[in-house]
């Protein structure tokens, strides 16, 4: 049991490392119009569902809401990146409106499970409820300044990778340590 444990921690470890890399990479160049740049937003999706569903699966401690809640949204991304990396060209109007949409569903996924996640500690939950919050009024303001369509969906993606990869390395590594510092 102890070893499969171990295992557990890391896997968790391991997943939530390259969502902060990933994420660190991203916002390091976040204005780059490289051809990863035109590549992220459908990839960043799609990365971000597959790591919900395992969080959904993996998280024992959580609440079925919480769980649940993870699942959906993780499915939804997994379709939604899928869709868009072989069926739409990332920089299309219709891509951005479908990873908008996205975006406001994980928005409304980080309130419901900020609020509901009793047993997480506040450095975590805070800032989900207010880019939860925050993703409505973000999205209006990337639909009235086009140009900025794609540096706010990768911001936005690279936000929620980030807190994502915290998340599971905090809950990999122990309650204990999250709150004594």
């Amino acid at each position: 049991m102890i070893q499969k444990f171990q295992q557990l921690k890391i896997i968790k470890i391991g997943i939530g490392g390259i969502l902060l890399v990933f994420a660190g990479y991203r916002f390091s160049n976040i204005t780059n119009p490289s051809p990863f740049f035109a590549m992220y937003p459908g990839i960043a999706v799609l990365v971000i569902g597959i790591v919900n569903i395992l969080k959904g699966i993996l998280n024992k401690d959580e609440s079925k809401i919480v769980k649940s809640i993870d699942i959906w949204i993780g499915s939804i991304g997994i379709a939604v990146g899928l869709f868009v990396k072989f069926y739409l060209t990332d920089t299309s109007s219709s891509s951005i409106l479908l990873i908008f949409l996205f975006i406001i569903i994980q928005g409304a996924g980080f309130v419901a499970a900020g609020i509901t996640q009793r047993n997480i500690a506040k450095a975590i939950r805070i800032p989900k409820i207010i880019i939860g919050v925050s993703v409505v009024p973000l999205i209006g303001l990337s639909l009235a300044y086009p140009d900025w369509s794609l540096i706010l969906i990768s911001g936005v993606l690279s936000t929620k990778m980030l807190l994502t990869g915290i998340e599971i390395i905090t809950s990999a590594v122990g309650k204990k340590v999250v709150k004594s510092s």
